[in-house]
């Protein structure tokens, strides 16, 4: 078995495998034949002259490759725990914002007086509390007596720090740093407990790629496994990414499953390494939503077999034929090969299934070819 030395061999970014198969026929079609036929023998077929190559097996990385949308790890929708009358919005939409900024405010009118008026209520209980005290001293009140005012104090306590926290849940704030996406209010608008105002997206969790991955490509990746992440934004740049999360059911009507790809970017110098030593990128602007392609690297290799592309034949989806050479090399035999991806950097093919590692197929003169027809081979690879 011949083991690639790198993962260079499916590297390269493969698009449109369909197209590319079927235009193999064509292409093979226009090529002339490796020599000029030799003249019919006498009572026989003359043979077509062709050459071959042996199908080479590698175990490899079959990247997965799949689309989808930057985003914020956390993105959140604030709103107020209270309803009421907003006073104030303090940020616009777009704009960056720091831990415990305050991006809008209730009219205070309401929750004001009821604190003042918890106040009072604890202040005359504490009274209250006091005078019982020292009356069962002088064996003038019960036990009972005070504990009643003991308990009216604590309740009148507990009712002013509910107060006072209402008051503060009339200021809505950051919740850490990070940038307001959306704003949905506007000052003198009528707002009900939980109703959303702002779109946050934190700056502190990192940015992440969420793509679709169908059934068969999800079950080979694993949370840790590395990636690379393309963003249209930022053409000829490589984002260094890795799978954070894999989705355990999948996504209802689509038969995809979700996957999340966490950015390695460092706030830094670019190259730095992370604390499990990967290699991180310097953090550029990035924002919500950009459009961003993925490369998977599962951590499961697959044996795979490879052949020129030239030898593929009548592309259709995933499949394809070739024709391999009989043992004594003057006949070819048409077979139906699955051809897991295709590699522009060196022009090869990677076979999942119909040929052997050690067959020889035909790669130039394929297109004159019949099945079981005579053939020379003038030259091998």
């Amino acid at each position: 078995m011949v083991r690639a030395p790198s993962l260079s061999v499916c590297a390269a970014w493969v698009s449109g495998l369909a197209v590319l198969l079927l235009g193999l026929q064509t292409v093979a079609g226009c090529s002339p034949p490796a020599t000029a036929a030799p003249e019919r023998a006498s009572g026989g077929e003359a043979p077509v002259r062709v050459r071959s190559v042996v199908v080479r097996e590698e175990e490899v990385v079959q990247p997965v490759r799949a689309s989808g949308a930057l985003a914020a790890k956390q993105e959140s929708r604030l709103s107020f725990k209270l309803g009421g009358i907003v006073q104030q919005v303090a940020v616009e939409e777009g704009r960056a914002v720091t831990r415990g900024q305050v991006l809008a405010a209730l009219d205070p009118s309401e929750v004001g007086p009821q604190v003042a008026q918890a106040r009072e209520a604890r202040d005359k209980a504490a009274r209250d509390l006091e005078r019982a005290r020292s009356l069962f001293e002088a064996e003038v009140a019960t036990r009972v007596q005070l504990q009643d005012a003991t308990t009216a104090f604590e309740v009148a306590e507990a009712g002013l720090r509910v107060a006072t926290f209402q008051q503060r849940q009339t200021s809505l704030v950051a919740p850490a740093s990070g940038r307001i996406l959306r704003r949905m209010v506007e000052p003198g608008e009528v707002v009900s407990p939980g109703q959303a105002l702002f779109v946050f997206a934190s700056a502190e969790d990192g940015w992440v790629v969420r793509v679709e991955l169908a059934d068969r490509d999800v079950v080979r990746v694993r949370e840790g496994d590395s990636a690379e992440v393309f963003l249209d934004a930022y053409p000829g740049r490589t984002f260094q990414a890795r799978v954070r999360e894999v989705a355990s059911a999948a996504t209802q009507g689509l038969g995809t499953a979700e996957v999340e790809l966490e950015l390695l970017l460092s706030p830094t110098a670019p190259g730095a390494k992370s604390t499990e030593g990967t290699r991180v990128d310097a953090a550029p602007r990035l924002l919500s939503g950009l459009s961003a392609k993925a490369r998977v690297f599962p951590s499961e290799r697959r044996v795979l077999r490879f052949v020129p592309v030239e030898a593929l034949l009548e592309g259709d989806g995933d499949s394809a034929s070739v024709f391999v050479l009989a043992e004594d090399g003057q006949r070819a035999t048409r077979r139906r090969v699955r051809v897991a991806f295709l590699s522009s950097e060196d022009g090869r093919a990677a076979l999942s299934e119909g040929v052997e590692a050690g067959a020889r197929v035909v790669t130039d003169g394929v297109s004159f070819l019949r099945e079981g027809q005579p053939v020379a081979v003038v030259e091998a690879r």
